[in-house]
């Protein structure tokens, strides 16, 4: 017959080793449930700052592109020294042109744009002409000379510019521009400075190609 083991000793419950023991125990699972609540305190901070960038980033990027867009749209315009600020259909009506006092842009007829033997042929195109970004240089009719010189200064030009005579000039050259107008007594840098600062500074964004 076998021998029966003794029983294990139970240790009383005021045994030093015991307690120490049960509060090793405790310890290990305060600092595993700390860990498990710091680590839920990290994955909602990095929730929240995902959502915020969400929430702020995408309106903030929109904003910057508007400003861009504004500040490219509404960019100040460099401006000729000495160059008339001066509304386009007073330039079309000083030059003898008639206009209606209400004009409609979808109603003109398609801007016409080269070196002309004959006076534009209407207010309405005329001013077509400077609506869709057109510079219109005007000279003396009869003046070969000044009409010679624009047709050179023409040939560096692809498009968006016309050369006409006109019976409202005298002598010197007449640089109009949408809004803009200078006389100039000959050709020469100052008029190309007005060619290339107003050229295609208008409303309208029509084409009008020069004739090769």
């Amino acid at each position: 017959m076998a021998q029966a083991k003794p029983k294990k000793k139970q240790r009383p419950r005021s045994d030093p080793a015991r307690r120490e023991a049960a509060a090793r125990r405790e310890e290990a699972r305060r600092q595993a449930a700390e860990e498990r609540r710091r680590a839920e305190q990290a994955i909602a901070r990095r929730k929240k700052i995902v959502k915020t960038a969400r929430r702020v980033g995408v309106p903030a990027l929109v904003g910057v592109g508007v400003v861009a867009a504004a500040l490219f749209l509404f960019r100040p315009q460099r401006e000729v020294p000495g160059a008339e600020m001066i509304g386009t259909p007073a330039i079309v009506t000083d030059l003898g042109y008639e206009l209606p006092d209400e004009i409609d842009a979808d109603t003109l007829p398609d801007p016409v744009c080269g070196v002309l033997g004959q006076p534009i042929s209407s207010g309405a195109l005329a001013y077509s002409d400077l609506h869709n970004g057109a510079v219109i240089l005007w000279h003396a009719v009869g003046d070969a000379d000044a009409a010679d010189a624009l047709a050179d200064l023409a040939g560096e030009y692809e498009s968006h510019l016309v050369v006409s005579p006109t019976p409202a000039v005298t002598e010197g050259i007449l640089a109009t521009a949408w809004e803009r107008r200078k006389d100039y007594e000959a050709v020469d840098d100052g008029l190309r400075e007005f060619i290339e600062t107003y050229r295609g500074q208008a409303p309208g964004r029509g084409a009008c190609d020069l004739p090769e």
